[in-house]
């Protein structure tokens, strides 16, 4: 049996580390990563493990912008069903 120190150091989690520059709210994936929304030019969501986001979509059905709400409604369902794993930090 190995010792406690014989573990490898736990990651950081995305509930406790702080949230990037920018980052406004964020919902954690079922695969552990996060959808992050920002609001740098105009309210949208991009994962943080796979190629979904929100930009480019910046007007709904009849040239109407998406409203904040809308941009959460998105990203927590996005965060619902994504199951790509994080990418690990790279080891220094």
């Amino acid at each position: 049996m190995g010792h406690a120190t014989d573990q490898a150091p736990t990651p950081p989690s995305p509930r406790t580390e702080p949230w990037p520059e920018g980052v406004e709210a964020r919902y954690l994936t079922v695969g552990g990563a996060t959808v992050d929304i920002t609001d740098d030019r105009a309210p949208h969501w991009r994962c943080t493990a796979c190629t979904g986001t929100s930009v480019g979509e910046y007007t709904g059905p009849f040239g109407t912008p998406f409203t904040l709400d809308a941009i959460h409604e998105q990203a927590q369902g996005h965060a619902e069903k994504c199951r790509a794993l994080p990418r690990p930090a790279v080891a220094q």
